[in-house]
C-alpha cells in the first residue's frame, strides 16, 4: 500500500495493492492517520467480494459473494468511530463481463489488480452508536 497526502494535508490518496483486503487497508490508513472522520471515493478491481444489503424487516444483512475478479466502478463511504476505533462503511458498485453490474454495502474485498482510494478526514469526530429501532450502528456526533 502506498499513501500520498496533499500539500493542504486535507486528503490522502492511498494505493490499495494486490492481495490486501480493501477494508482493513482502509481502517488501517484511518487509524494510522488519526482519521476520526473521513469521506471515501475510489476505484480499482476486486477478488473475493463480499456485498450485502440491510433487510429493515428482518434487522439484519443479507450477504452474498461475487465470483472472480470485477472492476469496483464506484466505491463511496466513510470512515467514523466505531466502539472508538476507525470503522469503514463502504458501499461498491461492480463491473463483470458484457455490462453485468452488482452492488451493495462492501463487507470485504481482496484486491485483484489495484484500489485508487481517496480519504477526505473530516474536521471533527463522527461515532456510531446502536440505534435501537432498526439495530444498527448509526452516525452520531
Amino acid at each position: 500500500m502506498q499513501i500520498w497526502q496533499s500539500r493542504t494535508g486535507g486528503v490522502f490518496c492511498v494505493r490499495v495493492d494486490r492481495g490486501e483486503e480493501i477494508c482493513g487497508a482502509l481502517r488501517d490508513v484511518a487509524m494510522e492517520k488519526g482519521m476520526r472522520a473521513a469521506s471515501v471515493t475510489g476505484i480499482g478491481a476486486l477478488r473475493e467480494i463480499e456485498l450485502g444489503y440491510f433487510d429493515v424487516e428482518r434487522k439484519e444483512y443479507d450477504r452474498f459473494t461475487l465470483d472472480g475478479s470485477w472492476e469496483l466502478l464506484a466505491l463511496s463511504g466513510n470512515v467514523t468511530l466505531r466502539d472508538g476505533e476507525p470503522f469503514p462503511h463502504l458501499h461498491g458498485i461492480f463491473g463483470f463481463t458484457k455490462g453485468k453490474v452488482r452492488g451493495g454495502h462492501l463487507f470485504s474485498g481482496v484486491v485483484s489488480v489495484t484500489a485508487e482510494v481517496f480519504l477526505r478526514p473530516f474536521p471533527v469526530p463522527i461515532h456510531r452508536t446502536i440505534d435501537p429501532e432498526v439495530d444498527l450502528a448509526l452516525m452520531d456526533h
